[in-house]
């Protein structure tokens, strides 16, 4: 399972804290909204 939570700044999302692997639960990292855009698109 994988799981995350949104960065927020001055009450706007600017990205996202997710896990990176399913069993180290200490092992996360931050991602860019723009990045997240770009990808979908």
């Amino acid at each position: 399972m994988v799981s995350g939570a949104p960065i927020i700044q001055d009450g706007k999302p600017v990205g996202a804290v997710t896990d990176v692997l399913d069993n180290d639960p200490t092992t996360n990292y931050g991602i860019f909204i723009k990045n997240m855009r770009d990808a979908a698109a």
